[in-house]
């Protein structure tokens, strides 16, 4: 009897869409492909209700396999933590999971921007992270930066980051997640959804190939 197909949820990084997707698509054996899309000036917690709503209206009690990447992380963790049972794998790509401190100061200046307040350290959307918990493996990509330098802004002078994130914040994922293993690339933070070394970990886990 052959397997059934896998259902893979996409969820992009702030400012893409799901063409984000498209590369490793193009690689990855058959399956079904849900790229849920959103708007960074929506409120978070309505675009976890949205894609609740299209888990259940799409793939009620069907088992599924989470890819994000960036701030996607942050709301595929908390649509995860509603599915927990259905979820097969959680692959997170460059996540912000202790937040960004430029954000922080940033958010002083663009005092409307959701985004800047959702990922600021101390924001309820970092916090709340320490409440959730997963029964899923989590496979945690961390990008450490390309050959051309992160940036000075994103590490604050200092830190080693992939451009936009700094490697400590996508290392620190909260004490309560489990079974999460950490794999490294240097990669920016874009030039993660281009690299085939990333479709062949998607193979591994989803596929077991």
């Amino acid at each position: 009897m052959p397997l059934e197909t896998r259902n893979i949820i996409f969820l992009h990084g702030t400012g893409q869409s799901a063409l984000s997707y498209e590369y490793y698509n193009l690689f990855l054996p058959e399956h079904n492909s849900h790229c849920l899309e959103y708007d960074v000036h929506e409120d978070f917690d309505d675009i976890v209700d949205r894609f609740h709503n299209y888990y259940v209206d799409n793939l009620d009690g069907k088992q599924v396999h989470l890819v994000c990447h960036s701030y996607g992380c942050l709301l595929g963790m908390y649509l995860a933590n509603r599915i927990d049972s259905k979820v097969e794998n959680f692959i997170s790509l460059s996540a912000p999971w202790k937040g960004s401190r430029t954000a922080k100061w940033l958010n002083l200046v663009f005092r409307q921007s959701k985004l800047f307040q959702n990922t600021r350290p101390d924001s309820d959307i970092i916090q709340s992270l320490s409440n959730l918990n997963n029964n899923f493996e989590i496979t945690n990509i961390i990008t450490t930066g390309s050959s051309g330098g992160g940036n000075v802004l994103a590490g604050f002078g200092q830190e080693r980051n992939d451009g936009l994130l700094t490697v400590l914040t996508q290392e620190s994922y909260p004490d309560n997640f489990n079974n999460v293993t950490d794999i490294k690339f240097a990669l920016s933070h874009t030039e993660v959804l281009l690299s085939y070394d990333v479709v062949g970990i998607l193979k591994e886990k989803i596929f077991n190939e």
